[in-house]
């Protein structure tokens, strides 16, 4: 009798597991379906966008030829927007871009504002407001310091150098010139290279007796070679020589920087 009823009692709970283990399975399986559907159903929810409320409008209008080489420009690989981009701006055409770029038809609030403008218009907002715009004509070119300054409100543009004038030392002995002569195919020479050159055979009868050269400077004795280069040669004032008129010889016209 003992034996019957063990025997019912196993088939018994052998049955309720293998339910408990099909009713287990059916969960998970019900639970990756609800899963799945869920994932499915948000992919294709459209992805919610939330304004920024400080952002550049790149304000475009319909039939614009001007609009459509501009953003060709912008957008072209190695371009402006790409530099951009790889430092973290964001440039698109929903309202969560750091550049938004949109048509003037989707802009209703600022038609009076646009309505004798030209196009494309790029001015920054904040909260609806009008904070800055970029005036097409002027010197300032439409790049990534631009669209700085727009968002911004600070102009972070390198400055340019600021070229020096060209200052060379003078004693006050001779006039200073430009346009020099080398010497010997030396178009830098040392002022013991001048001084030597210019003592030499073929300038040294040509010089002043009281001329002290070794006192002076690289650029007044470059100056005072060069004069006596083109009195020989034919410079202004004088009569040109074949050699100076074909450009060789001593003096030929070649040896001029």
């Amino acid at each position: 009798m003992s034996g019957r009823l063990l025997a019912k009692a196993a088939l018994l709970l052998a049955a309720v597991t293998g339910f408990t283990t099909v009713a287990q399975d059916q969960g998970r399986n019900d639970n990756s379906t609800a899963v799945r559907e869920t994932v499915n159903s948000d992919a294709t929810q459209p992805r919610r966008v939330v304004p920024r409320k400080l952002r550049v409008l790149f304000i475009t209008a319909k039939g614009c030829d001007k609009c459509d080489r501009e953003l060709k420009r912008l957008r072209q690989p190695g371009g402006e927007f790409e530099a951009m981009q790889a430092r973290g701006w964001k440039i698109g055409e929903t309202s969560d871009n750091h550049i938004q770029i949109v048509d003037r038809a989707e802009l209703p609030e600022l038609a009076d504002l646009l309505k004798d403008r030209e196009f494309p218009s790029v001015i920054c907002i904040e909260n609806g407001e009008v904070l800055r715009y970029f005036k097409h004509g002027c010197t300032t070119p439409l790049d990534a310091w631009t669209f700085g300054w727009l968002m911004k409100g600070q102009n972070e543009r390198p400055k340019a150098a600021v070229p020096e004038e060209i200052q060379v030392e003078t004693t006050g002995h001779y006039p200073l010139r430009g346009h020099h002569w080398s010497v010997e195919g030396d178009f830098n020479p040392t002022s013991e290279t001048l001084v030597t050159h210019l003592r030499g055979p073929n300038h040294g009868s040509q010089l002043a007796a009281d001329w002290k050269i070794e006192e002076w400077s690289v650029e007044e004795l470059r100056s005072l070679h060069d004069d006596l280069h083109e009195r020989e040669g034919g410079g202004v004032g004088f009569t040109q020589s074949p050699a100076a008129q074909t450009g060789v010889g001593q003096f030929g016209a070649g040896r001029k920087f």
